[in-house]
């Protein structure tokens, strides 16, 4: 699993940095974004003793996180320096989940918090708020081909 996510990570890194609409490859990334979030590094930081409050630091990432973007007043959208962050967010996560021994102590502390930024950014390039009506259904069919595609990578069928 991590070999794909990796290979993944390098092409759409070059499809982004060559290609002319890579709002529609940045969809489709955050879809896998999303289903490696869900199915793995959520259910790793969320198990154990500290449920309680490895959750709610979780939804103080997603708002912390929430708020810093408001105050940059989305100044990189639509430029590639947005699609770089969020290879870069991505890259970041599998780091921390493959290399990391998330036990239940203060680093799973941490990792909740951090997991409410990667969330927000996964979910942020399938849905911006900047697009119109047609453009944003276009890029929630790519986020959702990409979340099924993540979903097959990480539980591939025997």
């Amino acid at each position: 699993m991590q070999y794909c996510f990796l290979f993944l990570i390098v092409v759409l890194l070059l499809m982004v940095l060559f290609c002319k609409k890579f709002r529609y490859a940045i969809a489709f990334f955050d879809g896998l974004f999303l289903a490696f979030m869900c199915f793995c590094f959520l259910p790793v930081v969320l198990e154990g003793q500290y449920f309680w409050i490895n959750s709610v630091l979780l939804v103080l990432g997603v708002l912390g996180s929430s708020f810093l973007e408001q105050k940059t007043s989305n100044f990189y959208y639509n430029t590639k320096k947005y699609g770089l962050l969020h290879c870069v967010i991505f890259f970041i996560a599998i780091l921390c989940f493959e290399y990391v021994h998330i036990e239940q102590s203060m680093i799973s502390l941490l990792f909740s918090l951090l997991s409410g930024l990667f969330l927000l950014v996964a979910c942020g390039g399938i849905l911006p708020e900047e697009c119109n009506g047609k453009q944003k259904m276009k890029l929630a069919i790519l986020g959702m081909a990409g979340f099924l595609i993540g979903i097959l990578l990480i539980f591939p069928i025997e």
